[in-house]
C-alpha cells in the first residue's frame, strides 16, 4: 500500500535495498533438471531401502559383496517366496528399483550433454578441477549458485548455511551448528565433496 511503497522508497533512497539477482529461463531449466535428478536419487533409495526391509524380515541376507551391483541385482532376481502376496511386494518393489534406476541414467546422460555444451560449460570444467568435484556435482553447482561473481570466499558459505550460528551478547561469543540456510541441494553436495576431498590424494585412472 502507500505506507508500503513510502519505506520502500525511503530505504532505496539510503541505499538499504539488497539487489536480488532473477535467475534466466535457460538456468531454471536447468535447475529443474538437477532437481528431478536429486528426487530420483531419494526416491532409488527408498525403493532399494523397502527391497532390503522385505528381505531382512523373511531372513534373506547378502555376503556376496557390496550391494546393488550385477552379482547382487541377479542374488536378488534368483529369491523366490512361496506366498502369492509377499511375492507381489518384492517384485512390485524390485520393479520400483528399475524404473528408478533407468529414470535416473537418463536424466544423468541429460546432465552430461549440457555439462559438456551449454553457457554453463566453463563454470562446470573450472568447478570439476577441484578434487572431490564431478560433472554431476560441477553442473548441479552451477546451475544452482547462478552467478558467482555475486560472492566471496566469505560471502558464498553464508548464503548457503554453512557457517555457523552465533548468540553474541556484549564481550560473550557463542557459536553452535551450521545455520542450515539457503539452498540445501548445493551445500549437501559441497559436503559431500568436502568428505572426499579429505581422503589422501591417490592418482586413479581419471586423474
Amino acid at each position: 500500500d502507500a505506507r508500503d511503497a513510502l519505506l520502500l522508497a525511503r530505504l532505496l533512497r539510503m541505499d538499504e535495498i539488497s539487489p536480488v539477482r532473477v535467475p534466466t529461463v535457460t538456468e531454471e531449466a536447468a535447475r529443474d533438471l538437477v532437481r528431478a535428478r536429486e528426487d530420483t536419487r531419494v526416491d532409488l533409495l527408498r525403493a532399494r531401502h523397502r527391497v532390503s526391509k522385505l528381505l531382512l524380515r523373511h531372513g534373506h541376507v547378502y555376503y556376496g559383496g557390496n550391494a546393488w551391483t550385477g552379482k547382487h541385482d541377479r542374488w536378488l532376481r534368483s529369491i523366490r517366496f512361496d506366498q502369492p502376496g509377499t511375492r507381489a511386494a518384492y517384485e512390485a518393489d524390485l520393479e520400483a528399483v528399475g524404473f528408478a534406476v533407468s529414470r535416473r541414467d537418463r536424466l544423468e546422460q541429460m546432465i552430461g550433454q549440457l555439462a559438456a555444451d551449454s553457457e554453463f560449460t566453463p563454470v562446470v570444467q573450472r568447478i570439476c578441477c577441484l578434487r572431490g568435484v564431478s560433472t554431476l556435482t560441477g553442473f548441479a553447482l552451477a546451475v544452482e549458485v547462478g552467478d558467482w561473481n555475486r560472492f566471496t570466499g566469505a560471502s558464498i558459505g553464508a548464503y548457503l548455511g554453512l557457517v555457523p550460528t552465533e548468540h553474541s551478547s556484549g564481550g560473550s561469543r557463542r557459536q553452535g551448528g551450521i545455520t542450515k540456510t539457503g539452498n540445501s541441494h548445493a551445500r549437501r553436495l559441497l559436503i559431500e565433496a568436502a568428505w572426499h576431498h579429505k581422503a589422501r590424494y591417490v592418482a586413479g585412472a581419471t586423474m
